[in-house]
């Protein structure tokens, strides 16, 4: 079914504009660019979201890496599909091709560590300010499974079901 989906909606949203995101190897950044892609709709009652997390080769186009999930697992006629890209990612959120407003350079090999729960914290960071506050489904492979797994320990209200495939906890 995917071959060629497209988002719905795709953007970034901003973060860290007034405070730094602390990280937790005790660097921070600011402000903090996220992309995220939406597919499908979110429902009235706001508890159709399934949020992909995606290892180090994805992007927030969930559809363009791991396209034989939409259609069969994920009915976009049911649910609202989001990813969001890492922090730290080549494509569109702050990584380090990004310039580093200290310097006005790329931040290159300067860019700090990146842990699995900064990546949770600006990813829950991006569902509050498009207005998610509860995922029916949290899922993802490798790196993306450890973050399934950071959002189940960190964020247990706001997650159903957590679906870790091919990980390993923290």
């Amino acid at each position: 079914m995917s071959g060629g989906l497209q988002p719905t909606r795709e953007g970034d949203v901003i973060l860290a504009r007034e405070a730094p995101f602390r990280l937790e190897g005790g660097s921070s950044l600011q402000p903090v660019s996220i992309r995220y892609a939406v597919y499908g709709e979110l429902n009235e009652r706001r508890d159709n979201t399934v949020l992909i997390c995606h290892a180090l080769s994805g992007s927030a186009r969930a559809a363009d890496w791991w396209p034989e999930m939409f259609g069969s697992v994920f009915d976009l006629s049911r649910d609202c599909v989001i990813c969001a890209n890492i922090l730290g990612s080549c494509y569109g959120s702050t990584g380090p091709a990004s310039i580093n407003p200290a310097t006005g350079q790329p931040y290159g090999p300067d860019f700090p560590q990146i842990a699995v729960r900064d990546i949770v914290r600006s990813q829950a960071r991006v569902l509050d300010e498009i207005g998610v506050e509860r995922l029916r489904i949290v899922i993802g492979a490798s790196i993306g499974g450890m973050q399934a797994l950071q959002w189940a320990v960190d964020y247990p209200r706001r997650v159903e079901h957590c679906i870790a495939i091919g990980t390993a906890p923290l």
